[in-house]
């Protein structure tokens, strides 16, 4: 079953001043500062797999080919993960890329991998979203450089009907809507920069300098977080 998100809202009293606005998660690689669940986490508390600390630098979490780090979402984390594709949520990558961005930004599915999953959702760092089923969001990103990217999955628009979002870099976000919340019966991995099989798909030479997790905003709202 997909969680709850319980700290949905408001942020909490006492939320760290380095948390974005309403933020509920906020992994700032760059600056060495993460919060989930309403509390500061130590890194190792929410990511795991073949995940390398060494890999984080004040450039942020390289994920290359080469490198190995090929990090996945574990305890709270991955909860408010599993927890956000059932409200609704946003997430906002801010990435540093050697070239044009490609490869697996975030890998969600109810298998290990991308050979063992019967239900994905991916999103790719050259920008587009998709499932296994209907979904397909395309909102191209080229260039090396800075990049804002964020994605809004499973946002309820009434009717047993669901949005999907793209946006990146200020631009205008690419949408599509969906008759289903997910056909996942459960979240069981979150992958960050890989798609679980050994180097396949990895982001070549991204750095990502944060990963922000708000409640599912609307697409109107997501030029100005991405610029």
């Amino acid at each position: 079953m997909l969680g709850t998100l319980a700290q949905r809202g408001a942020p909490a009293q006492g939320t760290p001043v380095w948390v974005p606005s309403g933020a509920d998660d906020f992994l700032d690689f760059a600056n060495a500062h993460y919060f989930a669940a309403g509390a500061e986490r130590t890194i190792a508390s929410l990511l795991g797999g073949d995940f390398d600390p060494a890999a984080i630098s004040g450039s942020g979490m390289r994920i290359t080919p080469s490198n190995g780090n090929r990090p996945k979402a574990i305890g709270v984390l991955l909860a408010d993960l599993a927890a956000g594709l059932a409200a609704g949520c946003t997430i906002l990558f801010d990435l540093s890329s050697a070239t044009d961005p490609s490869g697996f930004l975030m890998f969600m599915a109810d298998g290990a991998n991308v050979d063992d999953a019967d239900e994905a959702i991916i999103a790719r760092a050259s920008g587009n979203l998709s499932d296994y089923w209907d979904l397909f969001v395309d909102d191209g990103v080229t260039g090396s450089g800075s990049h804002k990217e964020a994605i809004t999955l499973a946002r309820s628009v009434g009717g047993g009907d669901y949005e999907y979002a793209w946006c990146a870099d200020g631009g205008a976000a690419t949408t599509q809507t969906v008759n289903y919340l997910t056909h996942m019966a459960s979240v069981d991995t979150v992958l960050f920069g890989h798609d679980g099989s050994g180097t396949g798909n990895s982001l070549n030479d991204i750095y990502i300098r944060s990963i922000t997790i708000y409640p599912a905003m609307l697409p109107a709202d997501l030029p100005a977080l991405t610029a």
